[in-house]
């Protein structure tokens, strides 16, 4: 084969292999991060049942001082075991997406590389020709595909991660009640508040016979 075709197939190749790499590169960070972002969902799911039944067991048993102050401990603990597993999940997502983003980088300096080579090239053997502008047209596709890679991965890791790749750190707290709860009183002040055993309709010794129409009110 003459040295023309062998220049021929590196300058065909060479692209085709960086977009496989590419491609690769995004699919196996992508899928890696979904994985720990489903763990993610399903660890705060089993915690929210999990605590549920804990402050059902402590709003029944909580008149029992020692049954009180078992059930807040073992909330206490069981939330300091969720956090170090919920931030281990985060800390692993912000791993491989810095990973993923540098391999990425690293294709995108090699298409550099290639496409700089190619232009001068083009440059030195035929000059400023239509073959020029074929070779930019076909070049900034290439970057097309690399741009769109880093939206994906910046779009499926921006609500966890900040731009330097950072975990952001969530407010947990507010999902859940707080762990320092000590009087009772303060405890079934946020029963009340969020969840009162009374219907306003029961006021006055009279039955909510109806209690969808405060819905449709």
């Amino acid at each position: 084969m003459s040295d023309m075709v062998w220049v021929r197939l590196l300058n065909e190749g060479i692209p085709l292999f960086l977009l496989m790499g590419l491609g690769f590169v995004l699919y196996r960070g992508l899928k890696r991060n979904q994985i720990l972002l489903s763990e993610r969902e399903e660890l705060l799911k089993r915690y929210l049942l999990f605590r549920g039944d804990k402050q059902v067991r402590l709003k029944i048993y909580g008149d029992d001082e020692k049954v009180h102050r078992e059930l807040l401990k073992n909330l206490s603990n069981s939330w300091k075991n969720f956090k170090k597993t919920y931030d281990q999940c985060l800390s692993s997502l912000a791993r491989n997406t810095t990973k993923t983003k540098r391999i990425l980088q690293v294709i995108t300096l090699a298409f550099l590389i290639n496409s700089v080579r190619l232009f001068v090239e083009e440059y030195f053997f035929f000059g400023l020709n239509s073959g020029f502008l074929y070779i930019v047209a076909r070049e900034l596709s290439s970057y097309v595909l690399v741009t769109l890679s880093f939206f994906l991965l910046r779009t499926q890791t921006q609500k966890f991660l900040s731009l330097k790749g950072e975990v952001v750190k969530i407010d947990r707290e507010i999902l859940f009640f707080p762990n320092n709860i000590s009087a009772e009183g303060d405890q079934e002040g946020l029963y009340d508040e969020f969840d009162p055993l009374e219907g306003t309709g029961a006021e006055d010794g009279k039955d909510d016979q109806n209690p969808h129409q405060r819905l449709e009110g």
